[in-house]
């Protein structure tokens, strides 16, 4: 067992088949070395080829979570799956990892928290400058775009197409729709800022969005501005929203992942297919970037803004260097 103050890290379960480990806490870089400690025992001595990695978090540091990206990109090369799953807190870096993790295995309860948002950096300067500001906005909005940018290359990986992955944003949201009321009914209040079975507006503008008929290119950057538009609100997010959003896959006891399925999908026929902008350059400071705390950036004035370039790798972390 790793603990580091709040941050718990524990191998809960070893069985025949599967290993489930226990992570609680920040998303940080002693956490994140201890993971792929933990993941390099479990995936090397023991030989699992399945580890069902069950994460309660704040979130955390960028840096620590493209680190965790790394090695699961590793194992997944490797032919080996990591299940990501989470019951009460799933914010921020934590929420991104959960996206990222094995397709149709990707589950949330409907108590969890799940939280996905822009980049924030707390400054402990008692005066920033024009310029400094300027740099620091263009960073932050640098990196909010590559991590959408992520998620969307993630969906358009795993679906195959971006044809396909318009399909089953379709598909995904047309069930909610028809389904809204008994959806409603078994999350109660836990989830909706709505009243009773009132749909919510998110719900209507994805329906709008994720209308047929469109180009299939068209509707990648319309998915990519609905995604950031979330992020900037800043509030939890409706499991159900995630599930059409392809955040997620299942709702323990409520949605199942097997409901749909991207290889049971007919290719739609809307528009051409394209390939997607790479994530360009990753921008950043002296300071550790966030996406849940505000961290300190002192001596910020005396750093030189760095250029983190996307190598070039045939999998899910194409976008991260």
């Amino acid at each position: 067992m790793r603990t580091d103050q709040s941050l718990s890290i524990t191998c809960e379960h070893m069985g025949p088949h599967e290993a489930v480990v226990l992570y609680s806490g920040a998303i940080c870089e002693a956490g994140a070395l201890a993971l792929q400690s933990r993941f390099q025992s479990l995936f090397g001595y023991y030989q699992y080829n399945r580890v069902q990695l069950q994460l309660e978090s704040p979130g955390g540091s960028v840096e620590a979570m493209h680190f965790i990206l790394r090695q699961m990109q590793r194992y997944e090369q490797q032919g080996r799956a990591i299940a990501i799953s989470t019951t009460f807190l799933c914010a921020s870096a934590a929420a991104v990892m959960l996206a990222m993790g094995s397709w149709g295995e990707r589950k949330v309860d409907r108590s969890t928290t799940l939280l996905f948002h822009t980049v924030r950096i707390e400054s402990g300067l008692n005066a920033i400058t024009a310029a400094l500001s300027s740099s620091l906005s263009q960073s932050l909005q640098s990196v909010d775009r590559h991590l959408v940018d992520l998620l969307v290359k993630r969906m358009v990986m795993q679906t195959g197409s971006e044809e396909a992955l318009a399909h089953l944003v379709v598909e995904r949201c047309q069930y909610v729709e028809r389904n809204w009321n008994k959806l409603a009914v078994q999350l109660g209040s836990l989830q909706s800022d709505s009243e009773g079975t009132r749909k919510p507006q998110w719900l209507k503008l994805m329906i709008k969005f994720a209308r047929h008929g469109i180009s299939a290119g068209k509707f990648t950057n319309e998915l990519k501005k609905h995604l950031h538009s979330c992020m900037q609100r800043e509030v939890r997010m409706d499991v159900r929203q995630a599930y059409a959003l392809l955040l997620i896959d299942t709702v323990d006891g409520v949605i199942d992942a097997d409901a749909l399925r991207p290889e049971d999908l007919e290719a739609p026929s809307i528009g051409l297919t394209s390939n997607l902008p790479t994530a360009g350059a990753l921008l950043a400071t002296g300071a550790t970037l966030q996406l849940d705390m505000r961290v300190s950036v002192k001596d910020m004035a005396h750093t030189q803004p760095f250029t983190r370039l996307a190598k070039s790798t045939p999998n899910f972390m194409e976008a991260v260097a």
